[in-house]
């Protein structure tokens, strides 16, 4: 006897949004999630606005940050800076993912939070899926499993352990500050250093915390060395150049130990075992952002899970093009600027290029079909 046509591992974006459509599709479906929600999540929460389209709702102005973010701000190596007008949605993920979960349930979705996945078991065409709530240990039975589970997925670990290195392979640190400066609110800062951050670029703006308060985040991450020795050059440059004054209310980070530089960074998976989100290796530090690779990809498995018949199948081939965005953008990014010299003259080079590339697609985006859109930026 089956239980349910799929049960998905992770209640995060990723996650809510393929249960929602599964559920909506008129399957049964079930969402777990291993933390107590609402629950925290270090993440940006800066999405660009065609993130409505790709999740499909409105998202409702009480579970968005108080400050507006409509300018970006650049720092190149050299201390140059440019800017420009960007309109940007704003929020924190712990009142976002807890409206994802609202909308899965709406929409019929059974979604269980504090339950821990602990293992599988493949029984012919059926899946045995073990979790373990409040103490309490069941198995269930479903057509379907989906990992959402972020960037240390529990299926994928189990089916794929040759895709994790044994240390962490990138490390990002947020400092959340109260305090003021010669700062514009509504500016997402961006520093492109090497010293400071040698995946991307490091960040400062604005975020709404839990007691309605708003706060400077500013933050780093790196794929080699200590996290928290950039973090430390950053902030002294921070407080430097703007005349920054504050305290620090709270410290979040994150890891990871996919390996990027293996041979199938993105992976969908097997049979009737699939991957989203992270877990599928959507992973793009050039682009500083990888919510909307998440919804998307949680739109797309569920389109082909509800189609029925040939599910993987279907998946990849809906997920062709983000595959081949993210994999592109994965192989550019690792090690490709030597020095903060070459940095510089990359940047200098392709920036005016990249912005206009960026205004073309965001239009572009209106029309395409959800399989067909470009993640921003390009």
């Amino acid at each position: 006897m089956i239980d349910y046509d799929v049960i998905i591992i992770g209640g995060g974006i990723a996650g809510s949004i393929t249960a929602r459509d599964s559920a909506n599709g008129g399957l049964k479906t079930l969402l777990v999630e291993r933390e107590k929600t609402p629950r925290e999540k270090a993440c940006s929460g800066i999405q660009f606005p065609y993130f409505e389209r790709i999740i499909g709702e409105k998202i409702p102005r009480e579970r968005l940050c108080n400050v507006e973010l409509n300018k970006v701000k650049m720092y190149y190596p050299d201390g140059k800076s440019f800017g420009a007008g960007f309109q940007m949605i704003n929020f924190m993920r712990k009142p976002f993912d807890d409206w994802l979960n609202q909308i899965a349930i709406r929409d019929g979705a059974e979604f269980r939070d504090q339950c821990i996945f602990t293992g599988f078991e493949t029984k012919g065409e059926a899946i045995e899926v073990t979790l373990s709530n409040k103490g309490i240990t069941e198995t269930l039975t479903t057509n379907y499993l989906i990992d959402a589970s972020g960037l240390n997925p529990a299926v994928r670990k189990i089916m794929r352990p040759e895709d994790f290195a044994s240390t962490s392979k990138g490390a990002t640190i947020n400092y959340y500050i109260d305090g003021d400066g010669d700062l514009d609110r509504n500016t997402l800062y961006q520093f492109w250093n090497l010293d400071w951050n040698d995946a991307m670029f490091a960040w400062a703006y604005m975020k709404t915390l839990d007691d309605g308060k708003d706060y400077w985040v500013v933050g780093t991450g790196c794929n080699t060395g200590r996290v928290l020795d950039r973090q430390k050059l950053l902030y002294d440059f921070f407080k430097k150049e703007f005349n920054f004054n504050g305290e620090i209310v709270k410290r979040e980070g994150y890891s990871h130990s996919i390996d990027l530089s293996s041979d199938e960074k993105v992976w969908l998976g097997m049979d009737n075992i699939l991957m989203v989100g992270d877990a599928a290796g959507l992973i793009d530090a050039s682009r500083g952002v990888g919510m909307d690779a998440a919804a998307l990809s949680g739109r797309l498995v569920a389109q082909a899970l509800v189609k029925g018949g040939s599910v993987m199948k279907e998946y990849s081939r809906l997920m062709k093009p983000l595959a081949l965005q993210t994999m592109r953008n994965q192989s550019r990014e690792i090690g490709v600027h030597k020095n903060n010299e070459d940095m510089q003259k990359y940047l200098e080079k392709s920036m005016m290029s990249q912005g206009l590339d960026m205004m073309v697609q965001a239009t572009l985006n209106k029309f395409r079909p959800l399989h067909k859109m470009v993640m921003l930026p390009p």
